[in-house]
């Protein structure tokens, strides 16, 4: 790993500073703001090729939400020309030098993941995310070369017990709401050696006291309020120009 659970990296949620969500500019918007890295979702086409979708859909010019996974790749750029293989996200989020955390909502598609970040040398700096925590542990388990975050439902009762656990499994880390990323949870999971990472906010105060509390992956559709209320420091300058 290049980082370690000490530090805070703010990434770019899908959609970030207004711009449309599924697509390239959200990245980029990200990287211009000074984010650490971004944060994307992706879905498997009918004849397994992964895209970039927020919600499992892509939409066709006349506003149609087209399922990805019961059109082939062929089928859904012919409908939605604007569709954006994940290869290509990878390949642009790790020009722009930053983490990846990406939204996987079916396991099946970690192969071929896997593959296209290996490729790209991104696989040490990609966070998987999306995965409940029986299935994240797992998979976790299974593929102990991929940083698989386990999905938080709510604040759990037994900090300890859940850390031990998800230690014992090969968990990369939890990732909750920022209201169930208590100090206890954030402390319990740095002494582990374990990742905590927020689900998306935008709200100031919200972002402030994430900081404070030390999670460590902060995902917002606002990083250049984020990386202002980053300590003297921390705080990345604006990212780097780049043309795509």
């Amino acid at each position: 790993m290049y980082y370690t659970n000490k530090e805070t990296f703010v990434l770019s949620a899908d959609g970030c500073m207004d711009t449309e969500r599924g697509g390239l500019e959200s990245i980029l918007a990200g990287n211009d703001e000074g984010a650490k890295g971004c944060c994307f979702s992706v879905a498997m086409s009918s004849d397994g090729i992964a895209v970039l979708s927020s919600d499992g859909c892509v939409a066709a010019p006349d506003g149609t939400r087209l399922p990805v996974r019961d059109y082939s790749y062929a089928e859904l750029h012919q409908a939605a020309p604007q569709l954006t293989p994940v290869s290509q996200a990878i390949e642009l989020a790790r020009t722009c030098q930053g983490k990846i955390a990406i939204t996987v909502h079916d396991q099946t598609m970690l192969r071929q993941l896997r593959m296209t970040l290996r490729y790209a040398d991104c696989l040490d700096d990609t966070i998987i995310i999306g995965l409940g925590l029986v299935e994240a542990a797992r998979v976790a388990s299974a593929n102990p070369d991929l940083h698989i975050m386990g999905e938080l439902p709510n604040l759990p009762s037994e900090v300890d017990a859940l850390v031990n656990a998800a230690q014992t499994t090969g968990l990369f880390g939890l990732r909750a709401e920022p209201k169930d990323l208590s100090e206890r949870l954030v402390s319990a999971c740095r002494q582990a050696g374990l990742f905590t990472m927020s689900r998306c906010t935008d709200d100031p105060n919200t972002l402030a006291e994430l900081i404070r509390k030390g999670v460590n992956f902060i995902e917002t559709r606002r990083p250049d309020i984020t990386a202002a209320l980053l300590p003297a420091g921390e705080a990345e300058p604006r990212g780097i120009p780049l043309r795509y």
